[in-house]
């Protein structure tokens, strides 16, 4: 009796400890649920390909966050982000947005990550090849100038040639620069601004559209960047735009240092 009391005992005690094992075991993948980090990124239109690289590469350093972007135009994400938005990173197609956000303390660390070019592109096979050679029933392509940096570049651009009054009833606006690639490629604009960047699908050219010409500015197209927020994950991004990893994915997109 005595020995089958003794291996009842024993029996409940290995019991005992294999189930204390179990819940230890099943510790680290709840911390590891616990520790995974969202960052939320509004970045320009124009950066919508090279995003998705530049997260794979950091995706590869920091495996714990958990990265989502919001594609638009510079003033519009502005606007969101100063009503609230949840939003951790801005990624803007110029300095002002950034600026202004910054100002009223909305943005507080800033990086200058890229440059850009504007040109001029018309659909692939067009004889049309200069603003001056629209024709009554032909339309001019860009950004809104108030919330699309890449709009207010092109309307500066006319300016400085003396031909924004001449064509600004010809002129069709849209939403972001990938809607100007859309309105010339399928022929509802004869020709459009865009960033250099957009002649490109990823690294390889565009099928529909191709440059005309391209349209020098006075000034540089400088893509700005700011944090929203101060998180760990913010703080990763942050260093990792700066590294050398993401200035070669850059560079291979297109985009200037």
């Amino acid at each position: 009796m005595t020995r089958w009391v003794s291996i009842l005992m024993i029996t409940g005690l290995v019991v005992v400890i294999l189930a204390a094992c179990g819940q230890k075991g099943a510790q680290p993948d709840n911390k590891k649920s616990t520790s995974e980090q969202q960052l939320t990124i509004s970045a320009a239109a124009s950066l919508t390909d090279v995003t998705k690289e530049l997260e794979k590469a950091f995706h590869e350093k920091h495996p714990n966050i958990d990265v989502s972007f919001n594609y638009g135009g510079s003033g519009a994400l502005r606007e969101q982000i100063d009503k609230g938005a949840p939003v951790d990173v801005f990624m803007s197609a110029n300095m002002k947005d950034v600026d202004m956000l910054k100002e009223k303390g909305k943005v507080q660390h800033t990086y200058d990550y890229a440059h850009n070019k504007l040109v001029l592109i018309h659909r692939k096979g067009s004889d049309i090849q200069r603003v001056d050679q629209l024709g009554d029933n032909d339309q001019l392509a860009i950004g809104e100038v108030k919330s699309v940096p890449a709009g207010k570049y092109a309307k500066t651009f006319l300016e400085d040639q003396n031909k924004w009054s001449s064509v600004e009833e010809r002129i069709v606006y849209a939403k972001d620069v990938r809607e100007v690639l859309n309105y010339v490629n399928k022929g509802n604009a004869q020709l459009g601004f865009v960033y250099q960047t957009d002649l490109y699908v990823g690294k390889t050219p565009h099928s529909g559209v191709e440059k005309v010409s391209d349209a020098p500015l006075k000034s540089p197209i400088v893509y700005r960047m700011g944090t929203v927020t101060d998180t760990e994950a913010t703080k990763a991004w942050y260093d990792f735009m700066k590294s050398e990893t993401a200035q070669h994915i850059l560079k291979d997109y297109h985009f200037e240092k």
